[in-house]
């Protein structure tokens, strides 16, 4: 028998990939949503059938911890603005609430610490789980790609080079928090820490990120406090790598190289290329339906959540981007990583 849940938040990422991804899970059943206003929730829910709706602004017995009350919801998705999400996600998980929360898991890692934290010693982990969201982890074209770097022997030196333009008029831009962001590092934060979840990925844990110097700017008055960061990254084995980001820039490109012992591995686009040979991996989604569905059936099966779903990856993921962003602003200081698994 299918559990309920509960979608909180109705950006555009719960429209295209939360909404679909809990229709397609099996052990799911969409009860109840949740945004800020009756408004938002109402076009989110355009189409379904039975879904209950609750807002700030709906009046008496309509607030998010009323539908936290519900014996019928066992758990809840939250895709809210950064700031907001820790307090909506300490809620949930008193009310006894299952979390799937969207990365990045808070806005720096002293917040990040602070909530895994209070979740380990205020919350019970087997009855009460809690995920963090990171749908290039479940992405094929980069578990194709981190199966075959994982075929051809140690990694020796990769680079990550992911360069492109926000316009004004980018739907993710035009949402009032991204703009005039209250957090660290803006898109870079935002949209980076899917590319450090990749880079990981690939390297795997055995070859974890150690250490990392930097440079950072801001190409585009539009995009603060930083659109871009140059880093140049160290592995436990002493490997070192290159990354780049920017969400400011006049470069168009995707792509992670891999120098291995017994080859190169290249993922560039929905391209992989091992040792000059090409595979194209077709698109089949962004990995949202697979990671909701492998959260849902840690439930229905009394699962501890997976590895790739745990708050320590995703802390793990945001560490190595903060301290990017700390090396900018000392001028490139060589900052170390502690919280690596």
């Amino acid at each position: 028998m299918p559990i309920g849940i509960a979608i909180i938040g109705s950006g555009n990422f719960a429209k295209e990939q939360h909404l679909p991804a809990v229709k397609a899970a099996a052990d799911l059943q969409l009860k109840a949503i949740y945004s800020r206003s009756l408004k938002s929730a109402q076009t989110l829910a355009s189409g379904t059938s039975d879904v209950d709706l609750y807002s700030d602004d709906s009046g008496t017995g309509k607030s998010y911890d009323d539908l936290l009350a519900r014996s019928d919801i066992s758990a809840v998705i939250i895709g809210l603005p950064i700031l907001t999400q820790p307090e909506f996600i300490k809620r949930a998980l008193t009310a006894g609430k299952h979390v799937l929360s969207e990365k990045p898991i808070a806005k720096d890692v002293a917040t990040a610490r602070e909530l895994l934290q209070w979740y380990q010693t205020s919350i019970d982990p087997i009855k009460t789980t809690w995920a963090v969201g990171e749908n290039f982890r479940y992405m094929t074209k980069f578990l194709f790609a981190a199966e075959k770097v994982r075929g051809l022997g140690r990694v020796r030196h990769f680079r990550v080079n992911v360069h492109t333009l926000v316009q004004k008029d980018n739907k993710y831009y035009l949402t009032f928090w991204r703009k005039t962001p209250e957090y660290q590092g803006g898109f870079l934060l935002d949209g980076g820490v899917h590319m450090i979840a990749g880079l990981r990925l690939i390297l795997g844990s055995t070859e974890h990120l150690t250490a990392v110097s930097a440079q950072t700017q801001q190409l585009k008055d539009y995009l603060p406090p930083v659109d871009t960061v140059d880093a140049v990254v160290q592995t436990k084995s002493g490997a070192t790598g290159v990354v780049s980001l920017s969400w400011g820039s006049d470069f168009n490109d995707n792509c992670f190289e891999f120098a291995c012992e017994k080859g190169v591995v290249t993922l560039h686009g929905d391209n992989v290329t091992v040792n000059g040979a090409q595979h194209y991996i077709e698109f089949d989604g962004k990995g949202v339906v697979p990671e909701v569905a492998e959260f849902a059936s840690s439930i229905v099966n009394g699962r501890s959540v997976a590895k790739r779903q745990s708050p320590e990856e995703a802390l793990a993921d945001l560490e190595a981007l903060e301290q990017m962003l700390q090396s900018g602003k000392t001028n490139g200081d060589r900052m170390m990583l502690h919280f690596q698994v």
